[in-house]
């Protein structure tokens, strides 16, 4: 990947693509933050890493860690390619998963509160119904 981007960049995005239309990245260009797009489809992005059509999303993101060990951004963000929204519409097109209350920006802030992660808890249970969603949001507001 971009060797010279990265080794400029506080956080570095890597993002698997397939099919996903990427110039929605541009809204989130900023000074320290660099894109690295891996492409398993059959147009490969201007710029992108072509990786062959095995396994998904997983694989490309260990593919990024394992040939980039010694070299990733202090804040690495790894994503799907489709645009960031609200949502999972059951994998469609449209799905854009993120969770409610958060953006695509919170991911870009690195070490948020002096700490070396961030995860969104986005699940719910309800025991001893056995009641469960992966979405918080679709259920509770």
């Amino acid at each position: 990947p971009k060797k010279q981007c990265r080794a400029t960049a506080v956080v570095e995005v890597v993002l698997a693509q397939y099919h996903e239309d990427i110039s929605w990245t541009t809204e989130y260009a900023a000074p320290g933050v660099c894109f690295t797009v891996y492409s398993k489809g059959e147009e490969t992005p201007v710029g992108a890493v072509r990786l062959p059509n095995v396994g998904r999303e997983s694989h490309t993101f260990l593919h990024h860690i394992v040939h980039n060990y010694d070299t990733l951004a202090p804040w690495t963000v790894f994503s799907q390619a489709v645009r960031p929204s609200w949502g999972f519409r059951g994998g469609v097109s449209s799905s854009g998963h993120l969770s409610d209350n958060v953006e695509f920006w919170d991911y870009l802030q690195p070490f948020p509160g002096r700490k070396d992660s961030y995860f969104v808890f986005s699940a719910a249970s309800h025991f001893p119904s056995g009641v469960q969603t992966s979405r918080a949001g679709i259920l509770f507001k």
